[in-house]
């Protein structure tokens, strides 16, 4: 089956001749240092917030205060061994 070519070509071609070289060095950006987000705490702190939040629907919806308090103990054991190993590691390096 015969297909229709295309007269003209569709990109156009640029010669190394055409290239200007830069006249002058180009300076590059003053890079300013960033405050970078402290992902351990906002970690820490969700694990906070997830573990209310669950402790007050034990608390009110089953009424169990004592499993509620498991809950809150439980999160807090669990952000404080990781803090704790975060901080041992950055005194090792």
């Amino acid at each position: 089956m015969p297909f229709r070519v295309p007269n003209k070509p569709r990109a156009k071609s640029i010669r190394a001749s055409d290239l200007q070289p830069a006249s002058r060095p180009r300076k590059g950006r003053d890079l300013h240092a960033v405050e970078t987000i402290d992902w351990l705490a906002l970690w820490a702190l969700s694990i906070a917030f997830s573990a209310v939040v669950l402790a007050a629907l034990v608390f009110y919806g089953g009424g169990d205060p004592v499993g509620a308090s498991m809950i809150l103990f439980g999160a807090a054991i669990v952000i404080a061994i990781v803090l704790y190993g975060s901080a041992t590691l950055d005194k090792s390096l």
